[in-house]
């Protein structure tokens, strides 16, 4: 089976190249790759975060202790000036006196310069931290455009996979041939009721249309065989104007009805009995999944470019269109 479709993939990785530079480890665009990418700068991001916040919690600590400085030093600047200026050496003190007051004005200088010296090196460190501060957000920048985009990747991979579950999903099963409608149309035959022989198939079950199924498109339409990226087997293209209707081939219930991978826009219908019908490449899907359709109801209609696929499969098995078509 096809995997989920790498070309909105691939657009949406180079968004994400676009938005910063590429990571020297993302290997190539795949749908593994994609959720590795996303996991690793997920990993770097939350690395730079934590980096961030441990340089402002230290640009705390320092500015905590660069006020505390500050206000020391300006405390004993103060008691310095008054020593020196305006504390003069009382009369009568003697020489102790003066001894003692001179070293008490020179312990104030000292520790007022080396005030000033921590207050400088307090300075140096946090300049050293805002400059650290803003290399780690010019790196986490373009991480997190980087994160959004490879974020967005991701969910379309995922939805990519659920995708290809649910197309599988649709041939693991079947609801036994109890698909026996009498009523509605063959897509080729108009309006009218079915003649004779489509009634007794439709009562005998999808297995005796062989060599009698009806196209999916009604009037004239050009057929060739073609073999599809993730079939098992042959398929059949079927050239009409765009808009044209397309219509199931046979009863059944919708077991699909989205978009998937190469086959564009695309409808299955279970015929009962593990049959299937596939009808791919459709401008727009007229059916959602559960409905219950008679042959002949509407599926959809021809896509842009005129050209409808179909393949029938019995199980996973795909099966040769030509003679059930009778050609």
């Amino acid at each position: 089976m096809s995997k989920p479709s790498l070309s909105l993939l691939a657009v949406v990785l180079l968004a994400a190249s676009a938005a910063g530079p590429v990571l020297a480890d993302t290997p190539a665009a795949g749908p593994g790759d994609v959720l590795a990418s996303a996991s690793d700068v997920e990993a770097r991001l939350d690395r730079i975060q934590r980096e961030i916040a441990s340089t402002d919690a230290e640009l705390e600590r320092v500015r905590s202790q660069s006020d505390m400085v500050r206000q020391r030093m300006l405390a004993r600047g103060r008691s310095w000036y008054k020593v020196t200026h305006v504390g003069m050496l009382p009369l009568g003190s003697g020489f102790e006196g003066l001894v003692a007051h001179t070293t008490r004005a020179e312990r104030l200088r000292r520790a007022v310069e080396r005030d000033v010296e921590a207050a400088s090196a307090l300075d140096r460190q946090r300049l050293a931290l805002l400059e650290q501060k803003q290399k780690l957000t010019s790196r986490k920048v373009p991480l997190e455009m980087q994160h959004k985009a490879l974020a967005q990747a991701r969910a379309m991979v995922l939805e990519a996979s659920d995708r290809e579950r649910a197309f599988d999903r649709a041939f693991a099963s079947s609801t036994g041939a109890d698909y026996t409608a009498i009523y509605g149309v063959a897509p080729a035959a108009g309006p009218s009721a079915p003649d004779d022989g489509l009634r007794a198939g439709l009562e005998a079950g999808f297995r005796v249309m062989k060599g009698r199924l009806p196209f999916p498109l009604a009037g004239r339409a050009e057929v060739r065989q073609v073999s599809r990226p993730g079939a098992g087997g042959p398929g059949v293209e079927m050239r009409a104007p765009s808009g044209s209707a397309v219509r199931a081939v046979f009863a059944g219930r919708v077991a699909f009805a989205d978009e998937y991978a190469n086959y564009g826009r695309v409808v299955i219908v279970d015929h009962g009995d593990h049959y299937f019908s596939v009808c791919g490449n459709l401008g727009a899907i007229e059916v959602r999944v559960g409905d219950d359709l008679a042959a002949g109801n509407r599926l959809g209609n021809v896509g842009v470019g005129g050209l409808l696929y179909f393949e029938l499969r019995h199980g996973a098995d795909t099966l040769d269109p030509g003679p059930w078509f009778g050609i």
